[in-house]
């Protein structure tokens, strides 16, 4: 599960154009970490908005439960 939370600028994301460019990742060989960064980063750097976070909630793989948490907060 990815959440998106952001308070946008200028621009706003089109709900259809973000479920196409997260399903891109859906048979991606990427690890946890890197996926919720790249979202992070593609977002950011798209939307310029004041702030952003991506939460990636992801599944249990060998039996450890992962979330990563990127937020604009934390870059400052």
């Amino acid at each position: 599960t990815i959440k998106i939370k952001y308070v946008p600028d200028k621009y706003i994301v089109e709900l259809k154009s973000l479920k196409l460019y997260l399903n891109k990742y859906r048979n991606q060989y990427i690890s946890h970490e890197e996926a919720t960064n790249k979202i992070y980063e593609d977002l950011y750097n798209l939307l310029k908005p004041r702030f952003l976070e991506v939460v990636g909630d992801w599944n249990p793989r060998g039996n450890v439960k992962t979330i990563i948490k990127v937020s604009s907060e934390d870059n400052q």
